[in-house]
């Protein structure tokens, strides 16, 4: 007996199981063989194969295909017979998906070869049969021998298959795919789940068709006959047409010594030879010749990447330009990247400019055609959206939602609710104890934590694609993406489990902001040569690093990085390879040493043959291949093996795996007379920092753009900022960000819609705030202000509102952030509305009438109405823009913190060790967990003579975390902390201030 019909939880919005929970309980029931059979895809192919060896099970591949539109639920059961037929599966599902003339039969016709067919539609197997194909008429239930589908079965001659349909694991499973089928339904939890659609034991698919054993024999038999194991594609490179014949190893070694000729000018060093040759011949040896060339072509693309990850080591890359980091002068190890013992793919991962990937994406599925796709990502339920959506399957309203949901913890996880009173137990977590969760709340929680962690659908991973030799649908079912990209079924994870070779070609904020702000520069007149800009080498620019002042530079930003550039007190490109690794969740120790090291402490390597591995980095594991290096020189593992256990510890399943890995490293240790305590407080180093850090490649290539931007803000200042607030990333919002301004020294400048372009713009020691950033004001409206005064400037309202018609909302927020006050020079700004309301009524009765100059009549004279209250426009601006432009809104509390004893946090530095009480507007948050697992936040607040960074312990945080919010101005008292010379505040007591 074997379920040949098995649904799991990748058949989006029905099945409720894991792969892996359909295997265990598969086994459990004593089966041999399984096999999958989601709709309409092969999503969950890799973890089903991965889950049948672990449980030992023999895998049967296989889908349900069925017609779109079809009223009746017109279906096929494709079961692979052998590699064809998987290709041939393939096709079927990408027309399946992506065909406008899909026809479930003629298609089935067409690409039934390989494949066993069920259906349990007559007609269907008529005319899949009558075409050649293999078929089978599958029964969820006994049947009469009179029924339509027992008579066509029996006139051609196939067998009737007993197939009990499951979408369910157990019988439990029925509320969660009921509240699926709500869900995808965009509909209310009502509708009755199917009946015994469950994984049934062998004892019980006999029992339910006692009435026709010959059906269940038949299954069996079918199963037996069905060999295929799963797709064995090897390494699939991507193609490389060469133009004159030569081998791809030939054109990669020649375009390598022509990349190196311009790195390093006609003579370059006996080292880059030596190198450039023994990677050379690795990726030769490898096959890997035409992947380089690939990415190469494909970053050519564009004049601004970061090449990052491992192949940021390789000095190959470097010459092709597809990084950006000597990896001979800053040592970075080949061997993380590409060694002849490893057996995946290479991964070289390219940063483009975040406004530009799409484009150059669009250039290579453009190019490559079929033979491209996007990989895809499979998005789960995640903690409020599985909340959201069960609440609003019980029929609640978005404002009920809403009430709840911004009120969950920020760890709302299966883990910790499982098994438990959900109320009670977000009843005791300090953020939801005054949630007041009446039914049906407590069983809208219970359902949604079952359903965290289920697909829901397919989306695009965001810069993965594979380029291989024959149509990507001959590997993997393709299909489109919301925004009409191909996709294949497979995320990253079974693309490499594939051998399907990715190429990650990502977005990066920072690169945008470098870019603006270089030609920032170059528009205000300044001659700004990119070609030979080393700024590792500016004096200026490393001290300003060593200071922690990196606000709006890449990765260097945060709160944590920058109180660790402080601590550090360096600022040289070395050092700063290390801190983009170091700074890590659960590093709290490796830093504290690694400071005490930095600062002159004493320290010996822990066993001599780690003497040389990690001097570097003063004796502390701190980067990815830190991992292969020591396991090499303390274990004697090999170069593949290194790296095999260096991967392992980044996988969420890592557990099982490792207990081999330790077992031969211990061994391998004391083989070579290491005592076992080195042993096991290395191998605790290791497991403790690996499945974050970063590989070193990986960080020199971040660590390089985090100095052109820190470069580009130390020496060009406005127009750094500007690009940083036009770009929109980054850590902060806009409203930190200008802030950042102002201690620059720069003038923030009001919108003016004859002044302000679109986007920021900055000269001099002035920022010019942009369009964009007024609420409310479409894009298409601001584009029209910037074309339609490129003629003449706007010379009044009327003027204005005539040839911009912008809607009533836009124009009333132009007025409140003081965008029209240049047009009536002296008036209100209720004068402006007035003004307003009478074009929108003429505007009723029909155009204005114009002049033989083609000009607007003149603009009747503005009434004189009282001058606007200060304190009112001050608000509708910060409702508009969320800052003001003239001054910090903590000055508004001026005369209210007269009173108190406040300390700025500018001079915090003055009063360390001592209890002050600072106020101050939180701008951004972290929370973490203690050792002990209770909750504690980091905060940033900042007044308007700087920031101030606070730390929330857990019993303060428990007390005052429900308090605490974004956009707000608080009154802090705590103990100022100074560690290492950077300062920060230990908060006691929290009292929120109410806005003036």
């Amino acid at each position: 007996m074997v379920p040949l019909v098995v649904r799991s939880h990748y058949s989006f919005g029905r099945g409720t199981a894991s792969p892996a929970a359909l295997c265990r309980a598969a086994a459990r029931m004593g089966y041999r063989r399984l096999a999958l059979t989601d709709t309409d895809n092969l999503c969950g192919l890799w973890p089903f194969l991965a889950a049948c060896k672990q449980e030992g099970l023999s895998p049967i591949v296989g889908a349900e295909v069925t017609q779109p539109g079809s009223p009746a639920g017109l279906r096929a059961v494709c079961l692979v017979q052998s590699s064809a037929g998987y290709a041939n599966l393939c096709r079927l599902l990408t027309r399946r998906h992506c065909a406008e003339n899909f026809h479930l039969a003629g298609d089935l016709a067409e690409l039934g070869l390989g494949l066993t067919i069920l259906t349990d539609d007559p007609d269907l197997l008529v005319a899949v049969h009558g075409a050649g194909q293999s078929t089978a008429a599958m029964i969820r239930h006994p049947l009469a021998a009179a029924h339509p589908l027992c008579r066509a079965a029996r006139h051609l001659g196939v067998p009737l298959v007993a197939v009990p349909d499951s979408v369910m694991l157990t019988v439990a499973d029925h509320d969660l795919h009921r509240l699926l089928r709500a869900i995808k339904a965009n509909g209310v939890f009502s509708r009755p789940a199917p009946a015994e659609a469950w994984l049934v034991s062998p004892q019980e698919l006999g029992q339910r068709f006692a009435a026709m054993p010959q059906a269940v024999a038949a299954a069996a038999k079918l199963a037996e006959a069905l060999c295929f194991q799963g797709p064995c594609f090897g390494t699939v490179m991507p193609p490389w047409h060469s133009p004159d014949g030569r081998p791809a190893a030939a054109w990669l070694r020649q375009a390598a010594y022509a990349g190196a000729v311009r790195r390093y000018g006609t003579e370059f060093s006996e080292t880059v030879v030596q190198r450039l040759e023994h990677e050379l011949g690795v990726i030769e040896k490898m096959g890997f010749s035409s992947y380089f060339l690939t990415v190469r072509d494909i970053v050519a693309q564009s004049p601004r990447t970061c090449g990052r990850g491992s192949g940021a080591a390789s000095l190959v890359a470097f010459c092709l330009f597809i990084t950006n980091v000597c990896p001979v002068r800053h040592n970075l190890y080949f061997g993380r990247f590409l060694n002849p013992g490893r057996s995946d793919p290479p991964d070289i991962d390219v940063d483009f400019a975040w406004d530009e990937r799409d484009r150059v994406i669009a250039g290579v599925l453009e190019k490559w055609g079929v033979h491209a796709a996007m990989v895809s990502s499979q998005i789960a339920f995640q903690p409020r959206m599985a909340v959201r959506e069960t609440a609003r399957a019980f029929g609640l309203t978005e404002a009920e939602i809403g009430r709840v949901t911004k009120r969950l913890p920020w760890a709302f996880r299966t883990a910790e609710l499982a098994g438990g009173d959900l109320v009670g137990a977000l009843a005791r977590r300090p953020e939801s104890r005054y949630l007041d969760l009446p039914a049906p709340w407590p069983r809208i929680l219970d359902l949604a934590r079952r359903l965290i962690g289920t697909p829901r659908h397919l989306s695009v991973h965001p810069g993965g694609v594979v380029i291989t030799p024959q149509p990507v649908d001959c590997y993997v079912p393709v299909q489109r993406a919301p925004k009409g990209v191909p996709i294949i079924q497979w995320e990253k994870e079974g693309a490499e489990t594939a051998g399907l070779v990715k190429i990650d070609l990502l977005g990066n904020r920072s690169l945008g902001v470098i870019r603006d702000a270089v030609a920032g520069v170059r528009a205000a007149g300044i001659d700004f040569d990119e070609e030979g800009w080393e700024p590792e080498d500016d004096f200026d620019t490393r001290e300003a690093l060593a200071q922690g002042r990196t606000m709006g530079c890449f990765y260097i930003e945060s709160p944590a990085m920058r109180l660790l550039q402080q601590k550090a007190a360096v600022g040289d490109f070395e050092h700063l390879v290390i801190h983009s690794s170091i700074i890590r969740p659960a590093a709290n120790d490796a830093i504290r040493e690694y400071l005490k090291r930095l600062h002159g402490a004493p320290w010996e390597p822990v066993h001599p043959a780690l003497e040389g591995v990690l001097d570097e980095t003063f004796g502390i594991l701190v980067y990815q291949e830190d991992v292969a290096l020591a396991a090499m020189a303390l274990a004697g593992f090999s170069d593949a093996g290194a790296d095999r256990l260096r991967k392992v510890m980044s996988k969420k399943d890592r557990g099982r795996v490792l207990e081999d890995f330790y077992g031969r490293f211990a061994a391998g240790a004391a083989a070579r007379g290491v005592d076992a305590g080195v042993v096991a407080a290395v191998w605790d180093q290791m497991m403790g920092f690996a499945g974050y850090s970063f590989c070193k490649p990986h960080s020199a290539s971040y660590a390089r753009v985090s100095f052109q931007a820190a470069y580009l803000k130390v020496h060009h200042p406005a127009a750094f900022m500007a690009a940083v607030i036009s770009n929109r990333g980054g850590f902060y919002s806009t409203f930190a960000y200008v802030s950042e301004a102002r201690r620059l020294g720069l003038r923030i400048l009001p919108p003016d819609v004859n002044r302000s372009p679109v986007r920021w713009s900055g000269r001099d020691d002035a920022l010019r705030v942009g369009l964009m950033a007024v609420d409310g004001l479409s894009g298409a409206a601001a584009e029209r202000i910037v074309a339609r005064r490129q003629k003449s400037p706007y010379r009044s309202p009327d003027d204005f509102w005539d040839r911009v018609c912008p809607s009533a909302g836009e124009a009333r927020a132009l007025i409140h952030v003081g965008a029209l006050d240049g047009l009536a020079p002296g008036a209100s700004r209720a004068a402006l509305v007035w003004c307003l309301s009478r074009w929108l009524q003429r505007q009723q009765k029909g155009p204005r009438t114009m002049d033989l100059f083609g000009e607007v009549a003149a603009a009747e004279a503005l009434p004189d109405l009282p001058p606007d209250d200060p304190m009112e426009k001050l608000r509708r601006e910060f409702a508009l823009l969320g800052f003001l432009c003239d001054r910090h809104p903590m000055t508004l509390f001026a005369e209210r913190l007269s009173h108190t004893s406040r300390v700025a946090s500018a001079y915090l530095p003055r009063y360390a060790g001592r209890s002050v009480c600072v106020a101050g507007w939180l701008i951004t948050g972290k929370v973490v967990r203690t050792k002990r697992g209770e909750p504690m936040e980091f905060l940033t607040f900042e007044d308007e003579t700087g920031t101030v960074e606070a730390t929330f312990f857990p019993a303060v945080y428990d007390r005052f975390c429900h308090m605490l919010d974004h956009g707000r101005p608080y009154l802090l008292w705590g103990k100022v902390e100074q560690d290492w010379g950077a300062v920060t505040l230990t908060v006691a007591r929290v009292v929120a201030m109410q806005r003036p």
